[in-house]
């Protein structure tokens, strides 16, 4: 797809393989405020907008050309969320709230802000759990079961779509929770810049909140603008 001024944020991420982490270099929102056209992100960022599509389109091509996850099917789907989300967010979350703790333990009479991180934190890693867990408990069997269903405009039934609909609105909740979160952390830490004098401990929890917050926002994005949108219309 050509990009253009008048495309969306959320648009370009799920079209554009590698457009996520441009984003984040110029600090540009692709989760909850997927929806703002580039023109105006640009301006709010004061980014030059062919400067951001060059770049888009060059780590596009390098990572993967035009292929798009609105392609695949809602099963597909489903498999990607767990193998390139879930599965991260179980490993990496539990490695993080160990270094929250300690630098918030050892570094909070200079840099007092480090308690709060490590509180909001220990919230980030409840709520996603629970997210997840519904997704996967709730979801995805009811998913599956609709679609081997063979007529199922004929036989879907009410019980189903009401599941469906509950999860989702769980999920709504949880993805605001989130970002909210996430942005608290961003301000706290100074977009996760550690102090100049910082130790390795304190540094590699910046890093790792970091990452943790692109995947997150990656992931927040995936399930808003690719995979919700696909469930509503499976129940239609």
């Amino acid at each position: 797809m050509n990009i253009t001024k008048e495309n969306t944020v959320a648009e370009i991420v799920s079209k554009k393989l590698g457009s996520d982490h441009v984003f984040s270099k110029y600090k540009i929102d692709f989760c909850c405020g997927g929806g703002m056209t580039l023109e105006a992100a640009c301006k709010e960022n004061e980014v030059e907008f062919e400067t951001l599509k060059q770049e888009i389109e060059a780590i596009n091509t390098k990572i993967g050309g035009e292929h798009s996850l609105n392609d695949l099917d809602i099963s597909s789907l489903i498999e990607h969320a767990i193998e390139e989300y879930h599965n991260y967010f179980a490993e990496t979350i539990p490695q993080i709230m160990p270094f929250a703790t300690k630098v918030a333990g050892v570094h909070a009479a200079h840099n007092p802000e480090v308690v709060e991180i490590n509180v909001l934190t220990k919230g980030i890693e409840i709520v996603v759990a629970e997210m997840i867990q519904d997704l996967q408990s709730n979801l995805y069997p009811v998913i599956e079961e609709i679609l081997n269903i063979d007529n199922i405009s004929a036989e879907i039934s009410l019980n189903q779509i009401e599941k469906v609909k509950k999860v989702l609105k769980n999920y709504e909740i949880s993805q605001k929770l989130i970002g909210d979160t996430l942005k608290e952390i961003t301000v706290l830490s100074s977009h996760f810049l550690a102090p100049d004098n910082a130790c390795n401990s304190f540094k590699f929890l910046y890093e790792k909140l970091h990452e943790l917050a692109h995947q997150l926002h990656k992931y927040m994005h995936f399930e808003k603008n690719v995979f919700i949108p696909k469930v509503l219309k499976l129940i239609e």
